[in-house]
């Protein structure tokens, strides 16, 4: 029996719980110019995450005035609701507080309910982000309001629980990463292996 296994047995005897995620997330809408000590502008990536702005690109503007942009502080959530079917909602995890346009919905997750890297597991598996593209705002623009995530139920199991699965969902991404560099340095071997032994790109 597995260690996820023993705890899932012993603290859910009766099966997990499942909860909406709009019961376990309060939005927030602290601004900017309620904050003049908050400068930083952060950015929402789908590949980078949510990253200082001037991180992101180098052509990266934004407003001059950030009085009605929204505070995010550490490990709250910040999503574009007119982009969240492509990926764009990431945690902040800088420890410096930032701001994020207005265009973005802010939140925090209830840390007595639910561990930040459980949530972010949860948020980006193809479950959830196939009921994000299924429940999204009819019409040509895709767009998917704070209110929707009422709609959409995971399994909240006990604290211990889920941290037992960010450990194994950590070490399969690490062990997955590994692979990849592995079998990326061997394709380049390979390649360079084939040119020394035909420069000429000929037959051998």
């Amino acid at each position: 029996m597995s260690e996820l296994e023993r705890l899932i047995q012993e603290l859910c005897p009766n099966g997990v719980r499942y909860s909406s995620i709009g019961s376990i997330i309060t939005r927030v809408r602290e601004k900017g110019k309620d904050n003049p000590d908050i400068s930083q502008v952060y950015v929402v990536s789908n590949t980078q995450g949510m990253v200082r702005a001037e991180d992101y690109r180098e052509n990266t503007i934004h407003s001059e005035d950030t009085a009605n942009y929204t505070v995010v502080r550490g490990n709250m959530v910040a999503y574009n609701p007119s982009r969240l079917n492509i990926g764009s909602i990431a945690r902040l995890k800088y420890s410096e507080a930032g701001l994020v346009s207005p265009m973005y919905v802010v939140f925090s997750v209830d840390e007595s309910q639910m561990r930040y890297e459980y949530f972010d597991y949860m948020i980006k598996s193809s479950y959830v982000v196939g009921k994000i593209d299924s429940l999204k705002e009819e019409g040509a623009r895709f767009r998917f309001d704070f209110s929707r995530w009422n709609w959409i139920s995971i399994p909240v199991p006990p604290l211990e629980v889920q941290d037992e699965v960010v450990r194994i969902l950590n070490n399969f991404t690490k062990l997955t990463s590994e692979l990849t560099a592995e079998l990326t340095a061997r394709r380049k071997q390979y390649e360079y292996y084939k040119l020394m032994n035909n420069p000429n790109g000929g037959d051998a």
